[in-house]
């Protein structure tokens, strides 16, 4: 048993270092599947005159609501080593969303429906081997949702479509399966998107806020 488990290992680390090297600068294309998970955090103050407030008194709180739904995203970008071992990339992407969440604040029903995301990312990587690659990514991302407003004893009274844009961050590797295709897999998190809604029939604005985890595996190809 140990003899076999000596060869496994040592089968795995033969394949990941001395399989040919994964594809190296220039430009690519990707696209893969995923899963996003929104956090919907909404705060509402009913209790007194102050900003966030109405005339009417009641409850007060803050609510959450969090699902994860699937997306599946496409993108191109372009690589380049500014090192031996380190490397830039730059990737646009644009991703098909399928998450929403509800919260019930008091009276007030609030949804918020995501239908895609699109940005750019900066990655900097290091390469562990020829075929193993880690990096870390920074971007901007762009967050397009509809938004429905409705009371527990009505149905939808007010409708928003929104984008935000947010600061994204994360980290991911990437192996290279042949000197131009690769697989690679990454989370990404965004946090604090704030958005508005209409003032409710209490005289009421809630305030908003998004948070979403987002982790992504998928293919690239480098010309």
């Amino acid at each position: 048993m140990r003899t076999q488990l000596i060869l496994s290992a040592a089968t795995a680390l033969s394949i990941l270092y001395s399989a040919p090297a994964f594809a190296g600068d220039g430009f690519s294309v990707f696209g893969g599947i995923g899963g996003t998970t929104q956090e919907f955090n909404q705060s509402r103050n009913t209790g007194s005159n102050q900003p966030n407030t109405g005339a009417a008194g009641g409850a007060s709180g803050t609510v959450v609501d969090k699902n994860t739904g699937v997306n599946f995203f496409g993108g191109a970008g372009y690589k380049t080593h500014i090192g031996d071992s380190i490397y830039a990339q730059v990737d646009g992407f644009y991703s098909a969303e399928d998450v929403d969440t509800t919260i019930i604040n008091n009276v007030l029903v609030n949804n918020v429906d995501i239908n895609s995301t699109y940005g750019a990312d900066l990655k900097l990587g290091y390469d562990v081997s020829d075929r193993l690659g880690v990096y870390g990514l920074v971007g901007a991302t762009a967050f397009d949702f509809d938004s429905q407003i409705s009371y527990t004893f009505a149905p939808p009274m007010d409708a928003v479509s929104e984008t935000e844009w947010g600061l994204t961050y994360g980290a991911g590797l990437e192996l290279g399966l042949s000197d131009q295709i690769s697989t690679f897999g990454e989370v990404r998190i965004a946090n604090d998107i704030s958005f508005d809604t209409p003032m409710d029939r209490g005289g009421v604005v809630s305030e908003n806020e998004l948070n979403f985890t987002t982790v992504r595996t998928g293919l690239r190809f480098t010309f």
